[in-house]
């Protein structure tokens, strides 16, 4: 969200720069694809094993987090936080395989994103400052089992 403020932190701007170079849309498909793996999980993986070229290319952009990284993390926080409160172990390759299976898809996906920034930094700045810094946001964060949200807190704190 603090992200989409600035033209410099946007993926929209590096996959249609990948499109531009095609000739034809089978081509423009490919384009996009290897832009989206070279930020991702490069394509040596299988069904339960990562490629070692994972994030080797990561960027924090706006659009990357929020429909990539987010979505990961919550899958890892769903898996660690079942196993917690279990008390069994953490089910490593059921976590590959969601993580794997949702890098593979967001990878063949041709939703489109922002190429201009949009929004005020400071207002979402002082936004986030509220609802991820206040301490019953977090006492309340801890407490609870919304992935979702401790996925987001992961992201917008550190």
């Amino acid at each position: 969200m603090l992200l989409s403020c600035h033209d410099g932190f946007l993926l929209g701007p590096w996959l249609e720069s990948a499109k531009r170079l095609s000739r034809d849309p089978e081509q423009e498909q490919q384009f996009e694809w290897n832009a989206r793996t070279q930020v991702t999980m490069w394509f040596d993986n299988t069904e339960t094993e990562a490629s070692l070229l994972r994030d080797y290319g990561n960027k924090y952009w706006s659009g990357l987090l929020l429909d990539y990284y987010g979505p990961r993390a919550s899958i890892y926080f769903k898996y660690m936080i079942d196993s917690l409160v279990k008390g069994e172990s953490f089910p490593l390759e059921d976590w590959r395989r969601d993580w794997i299976g949702l890098t593979n898809k967001w990878q063949s996906s041709r939703n489109l994103f922002p190429v201009k920034a949009s929004g005020d930094a400071l207002n979402i700045s002082r936004w986030l400052y509220d609802k991820y810094l206040c301490t019953d946001n977090l006492q309340s964060l801890y407490m609870g089992s919304n992935y979702d949200e401790a996925a987001n807190f992961v992201i917008f704190y550190f």
